[in-house]
C-alpha cells in the first residue's frame, strides 16, 4: 500500500465518495412530516372563515 503517495489518497477519498453516493442513492428516503397547525390562536380550524 503506497501510504506515502497523494494519488493513494485523492483516489480513496473519491472512491470512498462513490460508494456513499451510491449507498444513499440506493436507500429509501425518510419521509418528512408535514407542519401543520390544527388550530389558530383564536380557536378556529385553519381554512374557516367566521365570518360566512
Amino acid at each position: 500500500m503506497p501510504f506515502g503517495d497523494w494519488q493513494f489518497y485523492v483516489v480513496t477519498a473519491v472512491a470512498v465518495w462513490g460508494v456513499w453516493a451510491m449507498a444513499r442513492s440506493l436507500l429509501p428516503r425518510r419521509k418528512r412530516q408535514k407542519k401543520w397547525t390544527g388550530l389558530t390562536i383564536e380557536g378556529e380550524r385553519p381554512g374557516t372563515d367566521k365570518n360566512r
